[in-house]
């Protein structure tokens, strides 16, 4: 079941991923088994950000989508609710 779930998520991703996103290292030939994180890079225009490029790693837990993924920032940004380490911290996500 899990499987056929990522499948499913990584065509999505493929297929029409979020605006000012990219996945350079997936294609539709990924293997879902082997999938335990994903890098992607975000830049938007129309953003304070403007003309960056930011990495991102996704890493899916084992237990996907009963544990969240953890999400890091590659790029260092400079933003109050991301740590030295590139980690989100917000505290409504700490479930």
């Amino acid at each position: 079941m899990l499987k056929l779930r990522m499948q499913k998520q990584l065509k999505l991703l493929l297929v029409d991923p979020p605006h000012g996103a990219s996945f350079p290292t997936l294609s539709s030939q990924s293997n879902i088994t082997d999938l335990s994180s994903i890098h992607a890079q975000i830049g938007l225009e129309e953003t304070f950000y403007s003309k960056g490029i930011f990495k991102i790693k996704i890493q899916i837990p084992k237990r996907y989508p009963l544990q969240l993924p953890i999400v890091t920032f590659g790029t260092p940004i400079y933003r109050s609710n991301i740590d030295n380490g590139g980690r989100i911290c917000l505290d409504i996500l700490n479930i």
